[in-house]
C-alpha cells in the first residue's frame, strides 16, 4: 500500500501539445432568412441629453436622458474631472459605508438603492426613488456636504480597505493590479493614485475630508435624470440651493496632466520577452494576460483600432480566440479580448485561465494567433461578421439607460463630440480586409506583453519547453 501512495505522489502531470491556429468560418444558413444591414446609430440619446441640457449652476448641468418604463425618479450626481482622481479607492470605500448609514436612517425606503460607481476620472451616486424627488435629490447631495462623513465609522473603513486587499490576493484579482504596472510603468499616474496601503492604516477622519475634498476642488459636475424631473420647477430649485454647498468650491475644468507620469513609460514591444509570474503554489488554474500598450502607436483613430482588434480575436464565441482555443481545442472555458481607453492610457489586453497542464500551450496559442492576423487578412464573411458584432454593441448600447449614462459620462470627461462618433461609424462600414491586416501590423508586430499567476513549480518547465525564447521572470522580483 505504501509503495502505491509513493507512486501516486510522484505522478507527472501530462502538458497538452501545441497545434496549428484554426479560425472559425462563416458559412450562409441554409434556408435563414436575409437580414438587413445594421445601420450604426447616431447616438441619439446622448445629443439628446446634451441638446436638453439645463444649466444649475456654474459647475453643475443637468442632462435629461429618456423617461424610462419605469415611473421611479431616476437621478445619477456625477463628479468629473479630466484629472485623476487620486485616492478615488478611499473614498468610494468611505462613501459605501455611507449609504449604508443612510439606508439605516433614511424614511425613504428607496434609500436602501442608493449606488456607488466610480473611474479613475468620476464617481457617480445614483438613486431610483418612487417618492418624493426632492427628498431623494437630499440623500445623494448628503455625500458631498462638509459633515458627510461625522457619524462614519472609520476603523470599519480602514478594515474594508485592508480586507479588499486580502481577497484580492486570495481570489487571483491582484494579477490585475501587477498588470496595470506592467503596461503602464510602476510611474504612470493611475497607478500611483491608487491602493496608497499607508492609509489603510492612518485613515482618519481629517484625512478622508482631505481625498473628498481635493476631489470637489478639481471637479465639474453633471446630474442625469429622466425627462419629467428636468421639467420639475421645485426639483430644479432645490438642486441649485442645495448643490451649491458643494459645487461652488469645484475649480474650473481641469486640463489633461502633461507631466511624464500622464505618458505610458512603457516600450511598445516586450523586446526582452518576459513572462512575469505570480508564483500561487497549490492553484489548480493560470490566469493569463496578454496585450500591448497602445498610446504611442496607433494612427488614425486608435481608440477605434483598438476595440477592433479586442473584438475580432477576443469576442465570444466567433472571436478567433474563443473559436479554437475553447470549441476546437478545449484549452479554456473562456478567453476574451478587451481595450481599456482611457483619457490617460489606451491598452489592448487578452485575458484567460486555463488549467496547469494547458499553460504552455494556451500561451502559444494565443501567440499564434496574433502572428497570423498580422501575416494574413481576414475573408470577406469574417470581416462582415465583426462589422456586424460591433455594430450589434452600438445598437444595444443605445436601447440600455445604464450604457448612455456611461456614454454620456465619458463624452463629458473626454469632450467628444457626436461628429466624431459618426466619423467612426464611417470608417468601420468601409473598413476592408486589407486595412483591418494593416490595424493589425500596427500593433502585432511588436512583441506582446504577458502576466500569468499559476503554480511555478508546475508549469516552468512546460514554459520553457513551449516557449523556448521567453523568460520567465517572479514578480517577486521586484517587477
Amino acid at each position: 500500500m505504501l509503495v502505491g501512495l509513493v507512486g501516486c505522489q510522484q505522478t507527472q502531470i501530462e502538458f497538452t501539445p501545441i497545434a496549428e491556429p484554426s479560425l472559425p468560418e462563416f458559412k450562409p444558413l441554409q434556408g435563414a432568412p436575409s437580414i438587413p444591414q445594421l445601420v450604426q446609430p447616431a447616438a441619439e440619446q446622448i445629443l439628446l441629453a446634451h441638446a436638453s441640457a439645463v444649466q444649475l449652476s456654474a459647475n453643475l448641468t443637468l442632462y435629461p436622458v429618456e423617461d424610462r418604463t419605469s415611473t421611479l425618479n431616476h437621478m445619477v450626481l456625477v463628479a468629473y474631472s479630466q484629472q485623476p482622481m487620486t485616492n478615488i479607492d478611499v473614498l468610494v470605500q468611505a462613501f459605501r459605508d455611507k449609504a449604508l448609514l443612510l439606508a439605516q436612517q433614511s424614511t425613504l425606503a428607496c434609500s436602501e438603492n442608493l449606488r456607488v460607481s466610480a473611474s479613475m476620472h468620476s464617481v457617480s451616486l445614483s438613486i431610483d426613488c418612487p417618492d418624493s424627488a426632492v427628498q431623494a435629490s437630499e440623500l445623494l447631495m448628503q455625500f458631498w456636504r462638509p459633515d458627510s462623513f461625522s457619524q462614519l465609522d472609520i476603523a470599519n473603513v480602514r478594515r474594508q480597505l485592508k480586507l479588499g486587499k486580502h481577497i484580492n490576493a486570495y481570489s487571483g484579482a491582484e494579477i490585475d493590479e501587477l498588470w496595470a504596472k506592467i503596461i503602464l510603468g510602476e510611474q504612470h499616474i493611475y497607478n500611483q493614485a491608487l491602493n496608497d496601503e499607508s492609509l489603510a492604516d492612518t485613515l482618519d477622519l481629517a484625512k478622508l475630508n482631505q481625498i473628498k475634498q481635493q476631489i470637489i476642488d478639481q471637479s465639474q459636475w453633471a446630474l442625469l435624470t429622466n425627462q419629467s424631473l428636468s421639467q420639475d420647477k421645485q426639483f430644479i430649485a432645490n438642486w441649485r440651493q442645495g448643490a451649491n454647498a458643494f459645487t461652488e468650491q469645484s475649480a474650473q475644468p481641469a486640463t489633461l496632466p502633461t507631466s511624464t507620469t500622464a505618458k505610458s513609460m512603457v516600450s511598445a514591444s516586450n523586446t526582452e520577452k518576459t513572462i512575469v509570474i505570480i508564483d500561487a503554489p497549490g492553484s489548480v488554474q493560470t490566469q493569463v494576460r496578454i496585450g500591448y500598450p497602445l498610446d504611442a502607436r496607433l494612427q488614425n483613430d486608435p481608440s477605434q483600432d483598438c476595440q477592433i482588434l479586442a473584438s475580432w480575436l477576443g469576442r465570444s464565441f466567433s472571436g478567433r480566440l474563443y473559436y479554437d482555443l475553447r470549441e476546437v481545442r478545449g484549452l479554456t472555458y473562456g478567453i476574451y479580448g478587451r481595450c481599456f481607453d482611457n483619457p490617460l492610457s489606451r491598452t489592448l489586453k487578452f485575458y484567460g485561465s486555463t488549467k496547469l497542464e494547458h499553460t504552455g500551450a494556451f500561451i502559444t496559442g494565443v501567440l499564434d494567433h496574433l502572428e497570423l492576423a498580422a501575416e494574413s487578412s481576414a475573408s470577406d464573411a469574417e470581416l462582415s461578421a465583426l462589422k456586424t458584432y460591433l455594430n450589434s454593441q452600438k445598437i444595444l448600447r443605445q436601447a440600455n439607460h445604464y450604457a448612455i449614462e456611461a456614454d454620456t459620462i465619458k463624452q463629458l470627461i473626454r469632450g467628444k463630440n457626436i461628429k466624431q462618433q459618426q466619423a467612426q461609424n464611417q470608417r468601420l462600414d468601409a473598413l476592408t480586409p486589407a486595412q483591418l491586416q494593416t490595424i493589425a501590423q500596427n500593433v502585432f508586430l511588436n512583441t506582446p506583453y504577458i502576466v500569468i499567476r499559476g503554480d511555478e513549480a508546475k508549469i516552468a518547465i512546460d514554459l520553457a519547453q513551449k516557449l523556448p525564447s521567453w523568460k520567465l521572470v517572479s514578480a517577486a522580483d521586484g517587477n
